[in-house]
């Protein structure tokens, strides 16, 4: 059995970040510029940990992330999926958050209290983000057994971040929101992959354990967060 590192880190903050404003998948923003000094001390923080894969959404904000992490590992394979992008708020992506807050609240406390297929108008539910993620990771896990990768980091979304610790570590999407982040905090998770390249990959039935949490002592000296 090897074992393999994950590094799940949030992207660096937006101007919608810094607004207040829901950004879910539908919402585009670059990095501003504490987002981009969030970036280098994140990639600072990870320049030692001899990634073998750099994985990141298909979304502006976690692209020029991961980018940031990359430049301290050169000639590390690359690869942005759109299936890691943040979940769809639907109607209310693009909202201040102050306004969208009862809508929001409402369709989290039916995640919490085990209704993932709850969403908002135009949005997409727990159980859908969970579905794609399930199809994302399969896809990531067998690339990292073929290839013998030990560490890789996946740059993504704080909503994302929750369905896949949910999914992945706590087995249980109810409890997604046990799971504290802020821009450019990293989860380092561990799995152990069978050394059969031939057998099947399912995260749902692999053990993810959880080695570091809400990891963000880099970020410490760089104002409000």
């Amino acid at each position: 059995m090897a074992k393999l590192d994950i590094y799940l880190a949030r992207h660096g903050q937006t101007a919608a970040n810094a607004a207040g404003v829901l950004q879910g998948s539908s919402i585009n923003p670059p990095l501003n510029e504490l987002g981009r000094r969030q970036a280098n001390a994140l990639a600072i923080a990870m320049k030692d940990e001899q990634l073998d894969w750099i994985v990141t959404s298909g979304l502006d904000r976690a692209i020029e992330t991961a980018n940031t992490v990359a430049k301290y590992h050169e000639n590390t394979p690359f690869l942005s999926d759109s299936r890691l992008n943040e979940i769809s708020w639907g109607e209310q992506d693009g909202v201040n958050i102050s306004e969208a807050k009862t809508v929001v609240d409402k369709v989290a406390h039916g995640w919490m209290n085990g209704d993932f297929d709850a969403k908002i108008a135009g949005g997409e539910s727990a159980n859908e983000a969970k579905a794609r993620i399930l199809e994302a990771f399969t896809d990531i896990l067998k690339v990292a057994r073929e290839r013998n990768y030990r560490k890789i980091a996946v740059c993504i979304h704080g909503r994302i971040m929750r369905v896949i610790m949910g999914t992945l570590v706590s087995k249980d999407l109810s409890k997604m929101h046990h799971f504290p982040h802020t821009n450019c905090c990293y989860h380092q998770i561990r799995v152990e992959l069978d050394d059969d390249a031939e057998s099947a990959v399912d995260p749902e039935q692999l053990t993810f354990e959880p080695i570091r949490i809400d990891v963000r002592g880099h970020l410490a000296d760089l104002g409000k967060l």
